[in-house]
């Protein structure tokens, strides 16, 4: 991080995302956007839902003197939501029922209330204790029922979220809006380059081979990809470091990306950008790339849809593969993901469609065909193409990294 940036600390609490029921995403989520702003995050601690705990993260991380501590989970009706407790034996200052605090409780149930047919008064009187805050604390306007904690500690601002995923994050980037209209935040530029096809080992040593001591680097693998990020203060000097990054990472790696854009990012911009339409077709995936497909709003605009043809009589049935050609060469083949892809995008009156069919493991592998072996397809006006792909890990990473592969094979396709 450039010299001087502000620094952070992140206290996440509860028992789920300990005890696996749980994956962690707001620590993952506040963590890389404070990173994109700027920010030196010093440490992220998770706790479970007890009090001494909690109450010894938290004087851990401000005995650091960070600029901003972060805290995410506790703040709710049940009685392991600690943190406004917490928060107020560190800070030494009781518990007291803030106003605003109690005005956004009061609002929030009634609403719930009314939606769900629910008796006021009861559920107010279950939901009060969230207006509770440390004395000398404001209240944060909620995005779900319970208030946020904006506190002071010395030098270090404290704001503090429910762990609800959507909650956390809505509140974090409202709160974010506001402390970059303080200015808290440093005039920090953050450059992303991303690699398809080669891995750490080849992107490596271009960054080692160029001075760099005026910029911070981070780089992060996963899913095929290769992630560079490149922070660095908006002078000269260090823009033009920088820059010579940049560049010899496009001279030396396939670069697809310097502007920070995934590969589902392009896809996006280019079909709608060019009035185009998208199908697939999955046998391995199961309709991975499908949902990855559609999470991004908008996506009606160009995908219409797709055909999980699991077993090969569906692959014939829905997507017209020959049975001839599942007789001669199994449906784990380029002739197959060809077909897969052709027929998807005849059925599905589309302009281009993807295919994938594979051996995604455990089992199931042989030889000749491996776990971890998957053909790819993609249809277009042009032609049909097809990819080979032999891809590493357990049956999650074999999914995962076939349906980046697709995603890359169509962007290579599709006229740009």
């Amino acid at each position: 991080m450039p010299p001087g940036a502000p620094r952070a600390a992140v206290v996440l609490s509860g028992n789920e995302l300990l005890d696996g029921r749980t994956r962690d995403t707001n620590g993952a989520f506040v963590c890389d956007d404070l990173s994109r702003r700027g920010v030196k995050v010093t440490e992220l601690l998770t706790v479970a839902d007890d009090r001494g705990r909690l109450d010894a993260a938290l004087r851990h991380a401000l005995g650091g003197e960070p600029d901003l501590l972060v805290v995410g989970g506790g703040l709710g009706t049940t009685h392991d939501d600690l943190t406004a407790e917490c928060l107020a034996d560190v800070l030494g200052v009781p518990l007291e029922e803030d106003p605003d605090a109690l005005a956004f409780v009061e609002e929030r149930v009634r609403a719930v209330a009314e939606r769900r047919h629910l008796d006021y008064r009861e559920t107010f009187g279950l939901a009060r204790r969230q207006a509770k805050l440390p004395a000398g604390s404001t209240a944060v306007p909620p995005a779900g029922v319970a208030p946020g904690i904006a506190a002071r500690s010395g030098r270090t601002r404290i704001f503090a979220y429910p762990g609800v995923p959507y909650e956390f994050r809505q509140m974090w980037l409202e709160t974010a809006a506001a402390l970059e209209q303080e200015a808290f935040f440093p005039d920090v530029a953050v450059r992303v380059v991303r690699v398809f096809g080669v891995g750490e080992l080849q992107v490596g040593p271009i960054l080692d081979a160029l001075p760099h001591e005026l910029v911070e680097l981070g780089i992060n693998v996963g899913g095929g990809e290769v992630t560079v990020r490149i922070r660095h203060r908006r002078d000269a000097a260090a823009l033009a470091q920088a820059d010579a990054l940049v560049a010899a990472l496009e001279a030396g790696v396939p670069v697809y990306s310097v502007d920070g854009r995934t590969v589902d990012d392009l896809i996006a911009d280019e079909l709608r950008g060019g009035g185009l339409t998208l199908a697939v077709a999955e046998s391995c995936t199961g309709g991975l790339l499908g949902a990855r497909l559609t999470a991004r709003p908008g996506s009606s605009d160009y995908f219409v849809g797709g055909v999980i043809s699991y077993a090969d009589q569906a692959k014939m049935d829905l997507l017209d593969v020959p049975p001839g050609m599942l007789a001669q060469y199994g449906a784990v083949s380029g002739e197959v993901a060809g077909a897969m892809a052709e027929g998807a995008r005849g059925a599905l009156h589309s302009d281009y469609a993807l295919s994938l069919t594979g051996v995604a493991g455990p089992d199931g592998g042989t030889a000749e065909k491996p776990v971890g072996l998957v053909y790819l397809g993609c249809a277009g006006p042009e032609g049909t193409r097809v990819r080979k792909g032999s891809y590493p890990g357990d049956r999650d990473s074999v999914r995962t990294f076939a349906a980046t592969a697709a995603l890359h094979l169509l962007r290579t396709a599709l006229p740009s």
